[in-house]
């Protein structure tokens, strides 16, 4: 896997949150996302209040939160890890629909992945997945995610730390 093609960035900027306020409102992008509905209007509202250009620490307060760059810094998406007892819970979303199908989820969630097991020390990370949501499910498959329960609209995959480390070896 060339990591090299993302970054996961932490700081989040204005511009950022401009960004994934689009995001946020397409449907396409959207249409499997278990995201509040209303994310975008809460973002905009704290972007109206809040006059500072970096809005990193509004975005990690139940985690952390990654804005999807690529070698140009130029950002493509979001990935979110929810800290969850012994596990993480990890969403994704690749904003730019004409940069779907290249690998750059893939990409970004290996990375989240090692932030999850050697950042965190997690045990364990999981996706809660759409049935429906094929692009996805291929994703996370494709990097070794198993499945581990049917949940009621969608499939909880999961991936342990030491899965991981059988995959970097």
């Amino acid at each position: 896997m060339k990591e090299k093609d993302v970054q996961l960035r932490q700081e989040i900027y204005k511009s950022d949150a401009w960004k994934i306020i689009d995001w946020l409102e397409d449907e396409e992008v959207t249409k499997y996302l278990n995201e509040n509905q209303n994310a975008s209007r809460s973002i905009k509202q704290v972007m109206e209040r809040v006059n500072m250009p970096i809005l990193t620490h509004l975005f990690n307060q139940d985690g952390s939160f990654f804005v999807i760059t690529t070698k140009k810094d130029e950002p493509v998406g979001f990935l979110r890890l929810v800290p969850k007892a012994k596990e993480a819970e990890i969403v994704i979303v690749i904003g730019e629909k004409e940069k779907w199908g290249q690998g750059l989820g893939s990409n970004a969630v290996f990375q989240g992945l090692k932030h999850a097991f050697f950042k965190w020390r997690t045990e364990k990370v999981i996706a809660k997945i759409n049935f429906k949501n094929e692009r996805s499910i291929r994703v996370f498959k494709k990097i070794g995610f198993k499945e581990e329960k049917e949940l009621q609209v969608e499939m909880q995959y999961s991936m342990t730390i030491n899965e991981f480390l059988k995959l970097a070896a």
